[in-house]
């Protein structure tokens, strides 16, 4: 670990650690079966978590105990049985299980910690804006709304900077990036710990007992989107394996070209919808090429005019092909355009400046880059500096200056202007 990262996990434990003696009430006791009874469920819960498509975070249904512990109970129990319950829990991963006794302590110290922070706020401003543990009345809407907030955005907050000093990514869009994937499943997983809540208040035990299917169906129904999710890009990798097999001086080209894309994409300020579809089509951008002769894919000679068509024909039968597949279809024109030029000069349309979709503006750039800067059976490859300086002397003519120009800084160089500038 960095200096850095080991200054923040200790800093977020300590202030966690403090969190649970400043909330402790001594002279407050409660029955011992319950707290048990919520500490199992807690950790029952963390222990179903399900990982992100992207593997950088988990989906868990462990607030829906958190919320209703707060609302039943209140500080600081709800803060020890959210926090025991995530550092106890069992989690399998690729059948290997991870638990407490071989899972670095570091790691376990700071998830309990960052759960206390979030559920401690959380209780605090439920109780600050007149929220009563044990006595939830439906008026309680604005303390009810105003703790789920609290809660998702010190989660937010804290996971997001520990993934900027991992990653070394932008903390506001790993922020939002965050925020984007929790708020909607925490809002609708928020009615289940009132009913849970309302149940216990009434009838006890039995009567969160009898609640426990909605909440693992809930569960289920998040596995159900995350396996559909995989199964995409599972179908997207096998699509891109097929494309390589029959031309194998572009492998990894199709990988290389969607993370570039994606991450050009993020930096022009591209809706999440489009980012998707931009990695989609990155990773698929070439494969009308099943449709081409490999003889001339392959031909380590310049191209007679007439290969040259063919080999021009795979963005439209790319788009195609794509057209096919339903969570596909949104990327096709994506990907029948890709080869467009801002004069106008491209193929299959002739399309020039604002005709051509930004999307794929930015897969001609990367495209192109990582071409240049790959060996091909015609030419060995360009330094990065090289390609460089033909996105940079194509800007206006294949390429669009404002894309062309983005990618040139994100790769770390100057533009033109500012180089005069300078």
């Amino acid at each position: 670990m960095t200096k850095r990262l080991r200054l923040y996990i200790g800093f977020i434990t300590l202030i966690g650690v403090i969190m649970i003696l400043f909330t402790y009430n001594w002279d407050k006791t409660e029955s011992i079966s319950e707290l048990i009874f919520f500490l199992v469920l807690s950790i029952i819960a963390e222990s179903l978590a399900i990982p992100t498509p992207d593997k950088k975070g988990v989906i868990s249904v462990g607030f829906v105990i958190n919320l209703t512990v707060l609302l039943i109970i209140g500080m600081p129990q709800a803060i020890w049985i959210s926090s025991l319950g995530i550092m106890l829990r069992i989690v399998n991963k690729q059948g290997k299980l991870f638990h407490i006794f071989n899972a670095p302590l570091y790691k376990t110290l700071f998830n309990g910690a960052n759960i206390a922070l979030s559920t401690g706020l959380a209780g605090i401003c439920y109780e600050a804006l007149g929220g009563v543990p044990g006595q939830l009345q439906l008026t309680d809407i604005f303390p009810l709304v105003g703790s789920i907030v609290v809660y998702i955005l010190v989660n937010a907050i804290i996971m997001s900077i520990l993934m900027t000093i991992l990653s070394g990514e932008n903390l506001p869009k790993l922020l939002y990036t965050n925020l984007i994937w929790v708020v909607r499943d925490y809002f609708a997983l928020a009615p289940i710990s009132i009913i849970m809540a309302l149940a216990y208040i009434n009838y006890g035990m039995l009567g969160v007992l009898l609640f426990l299917g909605p909440l693992f169906l809930a569960r289920y129904s998040f596995k159900l989107y995350i396996d559909m999710r995989n199964m995409y890009f599972d179908t997207v990798k096998a699509l891109c394996r097929a494309v390589e097999a029959k031309d194998p001086y572009t492998q990894g080209h199709s990988q290389r070209v969607s993370e570039l894309a994606y991450q050009l994409g993020k930096r022009m300020k591209l809706s999440r919808r489009a980012l998707e579809n931009l990695r989609f089509s990155g990773m698929l951008h070439d494969i009308g090429k099943i449709g081409v002769d490999e003889n001339i894919l392959n031909k380590p000679g310049r191209l007679t005019d007439e290969e040259y068509s063919k080999i021009k024909l795979h963005p439209t039968i790319g788009s195609k092909i794509i057209q096919e597949i339903d969570f596909l279809r949104e990327s096709a024109d994506i990907v029948l355009y890709h080869h467009e030029h801002y004069d106008g000069s491209g193929y299959p349309a002739g399309r020039k400046e604002e005709e051509i979709p930004v999307e794929s503006s930015i897969l001609c750039v990367v495209d192109v880059f990582d071409a240049l800067t790959s060996d091909r059976p015609y030419r060995k490859a360009m330094t990065e500096e090289e390609a460089i300086e033909v996105i940079r002397r194509e800007s206006g003519t294949l390429f669009n200056p404002r894309v062309a120009n983005e990618f040139i800084k994100m790769m770390g160089y100057q533009t033109e202007v500012e180089k005069h500038a300078g």
